[in-house]
């Protein structure tokens, strides 16, 4: 029996040593050299671009802003722990796990993804699902300025495919090929806006080409549980000179 309480008091130690290490870094520095040293491809030259404060909680966005293509980095802060994530292109296919492409990506993998990260992000700083909730919401609202509740007004993702210049980034495409994609994604949220009860919510993120959504799973695992789900919507070809 003494054995036993010793084995069960040595694992407990375990255990909550392990815990006590999921909490992020002690400086903002720090979280974003873990995120370089993990992501080589992102430019070490960063300045804080955007900010938005609440009250023990906070998010930054860092990025080369001489630059045209950039990727960025994201600073999720609880009190006074830190934790950054990698905010990539969309050249990174796998790591938006874009859930309507058909190419293969043309650069190299980078073995994770921004649901992943999010996830890391709520792990580290021990976030609670209200915290969650706010965090996402700010972030796409303040830091991203997307158009949000895009489940209420999916029309305006169908204008923005016809009234959107086309960008000549990472490989052409045909404008009927990027179209066809998009339009697939209005329906789609079409279609779940008619649901009498909406489990998922569609963020509209023009500047980044992107649709996310994030699905609440809570009522399926009986925990607080989530899910993010994003689609591309820029178009890889070059714009018409008329």
């Amino acid at each position: 029996m003494k054995n036993f309480i010793l084995i069960f008091l040595i694992i407990f130690v375990i255990v909550a040593c392990e815990e006590e290490k999921n909490n992020g870094f002690d400086t903002e520095e720090k979280s974003i050299e873990y995120v370089l040293e993990k992501s080589p491809m992102i430019d070490k030259n960063l300045k804080q671009v955007r900010q938005v404060n609440l009250d023990s909680l906070s998010i930054t966005l860092f990025r080369n802003s001489k630059k045209v293509d950039y990727d960025e980095v994201l600073v999720f802060q609880k009190n006074n722990q830190f934790y950054a994530i990698p905010f990539l292109s969309n050249m990174y296919f796998d790591y938006w796990e874009f859930r309507n492409e058909t190419q293969l990506q043309l650069y190299a993998k980078t073995n994770t993804t921004f649901e992943q990260q999010f996830k890391d992000v709520v792990r580290e700083l021990k976030l609670k699902p209200d915290e969650v909730r706010l965090l996402f919401d700010e972030l796409m609202l303040s830091i991203l300025h997307t158009e949000t509740n895009l489940h209420f007004k999916p029309q305006i993702l169908e204008n923005f495919v016809y009234s959107t210049e086309r960008v000549d980034k990472y490989k052409i495409e045909e404008s009927e090929v990027c179209i066809a994609r998009t339009k697939r994604i209005f329906e789609e949220i079409k279609k779940d806006s008619q649901k009498i009860r909406r489990y998922e919510k569609y963020f509209l993120d023009s500047e980044n080409g992107r649709v996310y959504q994030l699905i609440t799973t809570s009522h399926l695992s009986g925990k607080f549980s989530f899910q993010i789900k994003i689609y591309r919507i820029d178009c890889f070809s070059y714009p018409l000179n008329i």
